[in-house]
C-alpha cells in the first residue's frame, strides 16, 4: 500500500497540530500549578503566622486560667 505526499503531509500536520496542543496543555498546566503553589505558599505562610501568635496566647490563657482555677478552689 502506497501513500501520496498528500497522506504524508496530512500526517505531519495532524502530528505538529498535536505537539502544538499537548505544549500548550503543559504550559498551561505550569501556570495552574504556579498559581496553585504561590495560593498554598501564602496559606501556609498565615497559617504560620498564626501558629506562631496563637500557641503563646493560648499558653498565657491556659496558665490564667489555671491560676484562677487554683484560686478558686483555694478559697473554697
Amino acid at each position: 500500500m502506497e501513500r501520496s505526499l498528500r497522506d504524508i503531509l496530512e500526517w505531519v500536520v495532524i502530528g505538529l497540530l498535536v505537539a502544538v496542543g499537548v505544549l500548550l496543555a503543559l504550559w498551561v498546566g505550569g501556570w495552574v500549578f504556579t498559581f496553585l503553589g504561590k495560593v498554598l505558599l501564602s496559606l501556609s505562610g498565615l497559617l504560620w503566622t498564626l501558629i506562631t501568635y496563637a500557641i503563646p496566647l493560648l499558653i498565657l490563657a491556659a496558665l490564667g486560667y489555671g491560676v484562677v482555677y487554683f484560686l478558686e478552689r483555694r478559697k473554697a
